[in-house]
């Protein structure tokens, strides 16, 4: 597999916006003007929780890698995340009308695949950038009730070929 050479991210105001914003990661790609699609990577029961990774592409190329998780007797959540299937979640976690709310603390930070945990996500970047490689990730959590979804997204350097 090829490894890419070290990449950046865009240094412009609507590629900030996109990363800090609250809002539906699904609908500010396809605002992008671009053709939105996702490729299931994974997904099963891990540790008591179902998770779910993917990757989001734009015009065919993969700009985010994606985990959502939600304990298996978050019955609302863990139903959402098996009949996804290529839909990406943000249709429905922000759909008109939808009683989730994401918590307002949204974490971001900057970071190399060694402080990633999850191991699918880990395996998909080694195979795919180098070591030392930055990676802009993105911590959610999402309610309904009492049920939580906890969303990890990871902004891959490519973005820099859409702004």
């Amino acid at each position: 597999m090829l490894i890419k050479p070290l990449l950046t991210y865009p240094k412009q105001a609507e590629f900030e916006e996109l990363l800090n914003s609250c809002g539906s990661m699904t609908k500010q790609l396809e605002d992008l003007g671009q053709k939105l699609s996702v490729e299931l990577l994974h997904e099963g029961i891990e540790d008591n929780h179902f998770r779910r990774y993917s990757l989001l592409h734009l015009n065919q190329r993969a700009v985010v890698i994606a985990c959502s998780s939600a304990d298996v007797n978050a019955e609302f959540f863990s139903t959402l995340l098996k009949n996804a299937n290529t839909t990406p979640i943000g249709k429905f976690l922000f759909a008109p009308h939808s009683l989730v709310q994401r918590k307002p603390e949204m974490q971001i930070e900057l970071v190399t695949i060694k402080q990633i945990h999850e191991p699918h996500l880990q395996d998909y970047l080694r195979q795919h950038y180098q070591t030392d490689q930055e990676f802009w990730l993105r911590k959610s959590e999402f309610n309904y009730r009492e049920q939580r979804l906890n969303l990890i997204e990871i902004l891959l350097p490519e973005f820099t070929d859409f702004f």
